[in-house]
């Protein structure tokens, strides 16, 4: 079976294609490239190859098939690792939020003073908390509902701190309510948070065909939709270089889709022409 070039993978001027992102960008594979799509579920074996393209093998059919992680071949961080780095960053800043109450008990014991964050913006979390972005629904309700317990809590610094000058049982009777109560909730809030970062690890593995009949596997992080793309949003690429240009005898980024005021999509097929049929078309 020869490469296809970009006009063949048009059919009567509309492609179908599976969609999907990594966290640097968002990508489209002909619909008719794809033989098979699975959940990852391991059941793969790592091979160490001495390139930067080291590749594990998973069964297709009966027969042993390359498998490539997809952010790997584009340089990119998969989203495992991405949710495994916010859930070691969230128990972090669980811990300094029950390290900050504990200092506040500490300075109303021996009225001595307060060195930790006043201002909730001003706190390690604050500060994460007011620049970070995620695109996925679940992870992004979980957080909007920090906002009020964690303000509250910084609150409490200055109002016990001056209550305790004319009523330390008071103060204390106050910081051992909020800590059954506003902290309790901070730290529910943090472990559903990462639960919903772990549970948004889904990797989905797809069985292409490329040149030739060969079949090869990707590791994805996500499936986005199945979307059928006229030919007149489509731009050509180009460039000399630019993403998985040093593997271009396997997958090629032919140019971009349009998806109405969404990002451009990366356009990869799987089957691309080589050099000399390139040459024989031109």
């Amino acid at each position: 079976m020869s490469g296809k070039n970009i006009d063949s993978l048009f059919h009567d001027g509309t492609l179908a294609a599976i969609t999907f992102m990594t966290a640097d960008a968002a990508f489209a594979i002909p619909l008719e490239q794809v033989l098979y799509i699975e959940k990852d579920v391991k059941r793969n074996l790592q091979v160490n190859e001495l390139d930067e393209f080291n590749h594990e093998v998973i069964t297709f059919q009966n027969n042993t098939v390359q498998l490539y992680d997809f952010n790997q071949l584009i340089g990119s961080e998969n989203h495992q690792t991405l949710m495994n780095n916010l859930v070691a960053k969230l128990n972090e800043m669980e811990q300094q939020h029950r390290d900050w109450l504990d200092a506040l008990e500490s300075s109303l014991k021996n009225n001595t003073p307060f060195t930790k964050a006043l201002d909730p913006n001003k706190c390690a979390f604050g500060m994460w908390y007011n620049q970070f972005e995620t695109d996925i629904e679940e992870l992004k309700e979980a957080l909007l509902r920090f906002d009020e317990p964690h303000k509250k809590l910084h609150g409490l610094a200055e109002t016990l701190l001056n209550l305790n000058q004319t009523d330390h049982d008071e103060a204390m009777k106050i910081l051992n309510t909020e800590r059954q109560t506003t902290l309790s909730e901070l730290i529910h809030l943090f472990h559903l948070t990462k639960e919903r970062a772990l549970s948004s690890i889904r990797p989905i593995i797809l069985f292409v065909e490329r040149t030739g009949g060969k079949v090869t596997a990707l590791r994805l992080d996500n499936i986005n939709d199945i979307v059928t793309f006229n030919k007149k949003v489509f731009c050509r690429d180009d460039s000399a270089d630019g993403i998985m240009r040093s593997k271009n005898d396997d997958f090629v980024v032919e140019g971009f889709l349009r998806d109405g005021n969404e990002a451009p999509l990366m356009l990869i097929n799987c089957q691309p022409e080589s050099k000399s049929e390139s040459n024989q078309v031109a």
